[in-house]
């Protein structure tokens, strides 16, 4: 079975959706699809991510993940790798080859990296195990250094679900938040709620938060020990 056919049939299994992984994942619905059709292999640092999302061991899926790894290096060669013949410590030789080679062609790749910050682009909202989402993200932009916090956790939003209308933040703009920079009254920020997430300006009033929103479903005000934030603004660009 193909590394790609193992996750499919793990989320069918379960009967979830290429949707419920991808929130899961931070991802793209479609990049769930390539990698359960195996259009593209995950590296080996993303396998943590995987396992979680899917619901899996890590171990087992790294081991699914070895296996088409050598059988699609055995398909552009003469040879035929049987995996159980080849012995663990070979298998072990052979990846740390193909990593290599795939650091290689990342090299390949030039960027500005002295004057602009990689900054990770989600198509939602990490609420959970932001440090692995972005230890395992698989888009970035280039974004320019100035006004950045060195060691903050950036990271962009593309915007669909938590929207901000009264500030002018709608569905397909681009939002950059800071996960660790103090949030004062008026900032915009993103708040985990116990009723979800809400992007909003932030007011605090005592001991408790208030929520300016136009969306249904939100309190006009919380404890302030029962609201986390997920971040607070520091760019905005809008879809024209």
């Amino acid at each position: 079975m193909s590394f790609g056919s193992y996750l499919k049939k793990q989320r069918e299994t379960n009967k979830w959706t290429a949707k419920d992984i991808a929130d899961r994942l931070g991802f793209s619905a479609s990049y769930v699809s390539q990698l359960e059709n195996d259009a593209r292999l995950p590296s080996q640092k993303q396998l943590a991510l995987l396992a979680k999302a899917y619901e899996v061991s890590e171990e087992e899926l790294k081991h699914q993940w070895t296996e088409s790894k050598i059988h699609k290096v055995s398909l552009s060669t003469n040879y035929k790798i049987n995996i159980k013949d080849a012995g663990e410590k070979r298998v072990e030789e052979m990846t740390h080859k193909l990593e290599a080679g795939l650091e290689e062609l990342k090299k390949t790749i030039t960027s500005d990296e002295v004057a602009h910050y990689k900054m990770p682009l989600f198509n939602s909202i990490p609420v959970e195990d932001l440090d692995l989402h972005l230890k395992h993200a698989e888009e970035f932009i280039f974004i320019p250094k100035n006004g950045i916090v060195r060691d903050h956790r950036i990271f962009g939003i593309r915007v669909s679900d938590v929207q901000f209308p009264e500030a002018g933040i709608i569905e397909g703009d681009l939002i950059m938040l800071d996960a660790d920079i103090e949030a004062s009254d008026g900032d915009i920020v993103v708040l985990s709620t116990p009723d979800g997430l809400v992007m909003t300006y932030f007011k605090k009033r005592g001991d408790f938060l208030e929520i300016a929103t136009s969306n249904k479903g939100f309190q006009k005000s919380y404890p302030d020990k029962s609201v986390r934030l997920i971040g607070r603004l520091i760019y905005h660009i809008k879809k024209y």
